[in-house]
């Protein structure tokens, strides 16, 4: 199975390296993606009992849905930088959180309703759709560490952060680590740090926006450990307590090593599939 992932997964950045140069191509990664990964993580997710082939049917077109939905939320930023509306970004946030709740519910093999999520700096927000209506907070962990560690080193921009939906923290020079003169914003787990300059730049916001959706895109992988985490969640009281309560980001040890790599491997700045595409809808080519 972890084979067959990963062989899913650079078909996937292969394609993506040459495609994402128009909507059609834009549309059938983002679909594929649901699809492909969505109908993996069911399978790893189905009970003993349950029919390959039904819950592959199920999940193809569920998993299909759910990157329609990403890809459409990615549409809606690009709108907002064409017409310089920044009332979009709350409303493509909302569509962006339905698909990845569509995606994610159909990696665990559940009904693409039955669970829906909103994510906002460090806290995660559940809303339970099925019998009985719930909500639950989770605190996501890793964006928790880098957003008090932003604290310490940024200032924190409170009214622009309620105008897009996302934590953003602004900076008088030139960011840290940048290996790009032109670099003047990056997003990170859980947040966006801007050169105070550039902070009301629209396209700069939509292209750091793109890289937060791309976390959220493999925040799927995370469902993948449903099964052993729910196991342990029944034998150890502890493990239980901290898996009702946090949302822990596995999905960063598949993201981030992937983005170094497409980083040093690419001859340009924008060779990088997540840069190529976070450029895509924020600028154009």
């Amino acid at each position: 199975m972890r084979n067959l992932i990963l062989t899913f997964l650079l078909i996937l950045i292969s394609f993506t390296t040459k495609a994402q140069a128009n909507d059609t191509e834009a549309a059938l990664y983002n679909v594929g993606f649901g699809a492909v990964f969505g109908t993996v993580g069911a399978i790893i997710n189905k009970s003993p009992d349950e029919p390959l082939g039904k819950v592959i049917k199920k999940s193809l077109w569920q998993g299909a849905l759910g990157g329609y939905i990403t890809f459409e939320s990615k549409r809606v930023l690009r709108e907002a930088r064409r017409q310089e509306q920044w009332e979009y970004f709350w409303m493509a946030k909302l569509i962006n959180a339905a698909g990845t709740s569509i995606k994610e519910n159909t990696a665990l093999n559940k009904n693409f309703y039955e669970k829906w999520h909103l994510n906002i700096g460090f806290s995660r927000l559940e809303f339970n759709t099925k019998d009985e209506f719930s909500v639950k907070y989770k605190l996501m962990p890793v964006a928790f560490v880098y957003n008090v560690d932003a604290l310490f080193r940024y200032k924190f921009e409170l009214k622009h952060s309620l105008r897009v939906g996302e934590f953003v923290y602004s900076i008088n020079r030139r960011l840290e680590n940048s290996n790009y003169d032109e670099i003047v914003a990056s997003a990170t787990a859980g947040y966006m740090v801007f050169n105070k300059s550039y902070l009301n730049q629209i396209d700069i916001n939509v292209h750091e926006i793109i890289h937060l959706y791309q976390s959220n895109d493999f925040s799927i992988f995370n469902t993948y450990l449903n099964k052993p985490l729910t196991k342990w969640s029944a034998e150890n009281k502890t493990v239980k307590w901290l898996n009702e309560h946090l949302y822990t980001e596995y999905h960063y040890l598949i993201l981030r090593p992937l983005y170094i790599f497409e980083a040093n491997k690419a001859e340009t700045h924008y060779d990088n599939i997540f840069e190529h595409e976070a450029q895509y809808y924020g600028r154009g080519f």
